[in-house]
């Protein structure tokens, strides 16, 4: 029988290296997807909504850590979901309106998403919807909202309910409770104009 023979130093340092370079390349696939992340389309709206009215600010669209599609909307001043409510007619919202097919201009968005208060007045709802001229909105899925502050609240989705587009032409809006008027959305950026978001990175 041939005795085993202990590994020699050179052996031992030689696999502490193979081990060393299997570690750093899982380590760059995990970062990997962070760096190759775009940077957020941010627009920025002074204070001009009509008096009672949901106020935008800022709107921001971009891409969460998990890869959905993120977007954050703040408003001028502090609210809670129960001041979306109406006492008669429609109640407020907060929207983003997307062209992902089509371009902005004569055409409808491609996709609506929005939020909006729940009957308990103290959660929200987020919903993506397809839209199509001349045609109901058709749901196309949900939309996960949040809230990062006591001003701003954020919805997110999966790139395949929009068709996981390159690129994303946006508006936000927010709509003042029980009114229909056009005076009564506050859009960023201001309408008609549009912001863009290039999805680089997506597959």
């Amino acid at each position: 029988m041939i005795p085993r023979m202990a590994p020699s130093r050179a052996s031992r340092r030689a696999r502490r290296s193979l081990l060393a370079g299997a570690f750093a390349v899982l380590a760059l696939a995990a970062v990997a997807p962070a760096a190759q992340a775009p940077s957020p389309t941010v627009v920025k709206d002074p204070k001009d909504a009509v008096a009672g009215a949901p106020d935008l600010t800022r709107a921001q669209l971009g891409l969460a850590s998990d890869r959905r599609v993120r977007v954050a909307l703040t408003l001028a001043a502090p609210w809670q979901p129960k001041d979306l409510l109406a006492g008669e007619g429609p109640p407020g919202s907060l929207c983003v309106r997307l062209w992902t097919v089509t371009k902005p201009g004569a055409t409808p968005p491609d996709y609506l998403v929005c939020a909006t208060t729940r009957v308990d007045g103290e959660t929200m709802r987020g919903t993506v919807f397809k839209t199509q001229a001349g045609e109901q909105l058709a749901k196309a899925g949900p939309a996960i909202v949040g809230r990062t502050s006591d001003r701003t609240m954020t919805l997110r989705f999966s790139q395949t309910l929009v068709g996981r587009p390159k690129t994303i032409d946006f508006i936000a809006e927010a709509t003042k409770p029980g009114c229909t008027r056009v005076s009564c959305v506050d859009t960023a950026p201001e309408a008609p104009k549009t912001a863009t978001f290039r999805v680089r990175g997506s597959s």
